[in-house]
């Protein structure tokens, strides 16, 4: 089967096609945890509150990747003379990186490292967890896993009064299905040049729902 006609294309109409192209540093994060991780956050000496200072951990997320899947699969051999195929047979969803701008009260050390806590099945008082002899038992997953997680993409003109064609613009929704973080990364500090301090951790997740909707 042949491939398609090569055409040309104008100078002016590459521009018209190009001019609208979505940028990498527009989005927004939210990240609730699930009622039984708010309440633990807030109790005994942890004393993080979601509610108050959520918004501001989710602000201040400096960089965060789109979700990407992909496919294990099963080689299959000869069906055809000289050919392996690949049979996909499970679908699986990378875990997620979110790296923050880490404030002068150290909010989001205190929601997911507290997170983690709940998630071991630690105590809710930290000045417990100095006894070497400390045990614990992991929760049920249903207890630490977050239906609202979500990464949103949209464009700077999204709801600008001037945008006369506003109601036109698309966002582009990832939300994230039975999501928990899974670690966090050892974070490098030092005497040499003093740069803004910077957190990241990973979530894993069931798998994700993409909505795509004008806004």
């Amino acid at each position: 089967m042949a491939g398609p006609t090569p055409r040309s294309v104008r100078t002016s109409d590459l521009k018209s096609r190009f001019v609208h192209v979505a940028q990498t540093s527009i989005y927004q994060v939210k990240i609730q945890p699930p009622p039984k991780v708010t309440s633990f956050l807030n109790g005994g000496d942890r004393s993080f509150n979601y509610s108050s200072d959520g918004e501001d951990i989710e602000l201040r997320c400096s960089s965060v990747s789109l979700p990407g899947t992909n496919f294990f699969t099963q080689e299959q051999k000869n069906d055809y003379s000289g050919v392996t195929e690949k049979m996909p047979y499970r679908r699986t969803y990378s875990d997620l990186s979110f790296t923050f701008f880490v404030d002068r009260k150290y909010d989001v050390f205190e929601m997911f490292d507290g997170w983690i806590d709940y998630i071991a099945g630690y105590t809710q008082n930290q000045s417990e967890m100095g006894n070497r002899y400390l045990s614990y038992r992991v929760n049920y997953p249903n207890d630490y896993r977050s239906d609202a997680v979500y990464v949103t993409k949209f464009e700077k003109d999204v709801g600008s009064e001037n945008n006369s064609s506003k109601n036109d613009q698309i966002a582009v929704e990832y939300n994230l299905i039975g999501a928990y973080p899974i670690s966090i990364n050892a974070t490098q500090i030092g005497y040499e040049r003093s740069e803004v301090l910077k957190y990241t951790v990973n979530m894993n997740y069931l798998r994700y729902v993409r909505r795509r909707f004008k806004v």
